[in-house]
């Protein structure tokens, strides 16, 4: 389905502003599609697809990976422990760090990648030029950090064109 473009100039902040909000209700959607589905939502599944690519991996180091604040991980691997799909290990020398495995019956949910947010990710990010998407990542990585910023009531300075 393509989407359709506003009938006048919305200038490039608005213009991103509206593909954002655009990309954050999709995403929305297909993660509770997914937990309908799956059993699991999209920073979930995402969790998952970390710790199978790192095992051992620990909790605080997921949730930098994230860029969630840790509680807000803690929750996620509590879901996913619960379900089976995770383990949590305590880590020998520091008894307050908890490092985490996928198990198999998470191994096996994560095989299923069809209709998916990162397999819609994949798809899209396959018909751009790696240059692009290099772009995309680094224009919504500035924008996350100047929201951030905005969040806290501070500014960031303005960054130059790219080039």
């Amino acid at each position: 389905m393509k989407r359709l473009d506003p009938p006048f100039d919305l200038g490039p902040d608005l213009a991103f502003l509206r593909e954002l909000w655009a990309l954050d209700h999709a995403l929305q959607k297909c993660s509770k599609r997914m937990a309908r589905d799956l059993g699991v939502t999209g920073p979930q599944r995402l969790a998952l697809r970390l710790v199978s690519r790192f095992p051992g991996l620990p909790a605080g180091r997921l949730a930098r990976l994230l860029q969630l604040h840790p509680s807000t991980v803690s929750g996620v691997v509590k879901r996913l422990a619960v379900r089976g799909l995770l383990v949590r290990r305590v880590d020998g020398p520091d008894r307050r760090r908890s490092l985490l495995q996928v198990t198999p019956e998470g191994l096996a949910l994560l095989s299923r990648g069809q209709s998916t947010i990162e397999s819609a990710v994949q798809s899209a990010l396959s018909g751009l030029r790696p240059l692009e998407v290099s772009m995309a990542i680094k224009a919504v990585g500035v924008v996350a950090l100047s929201l951030e910023a905005a969040a806290k009531g501070r500014d960031l300075p303005q960054h130059g064109r790219a080039r």
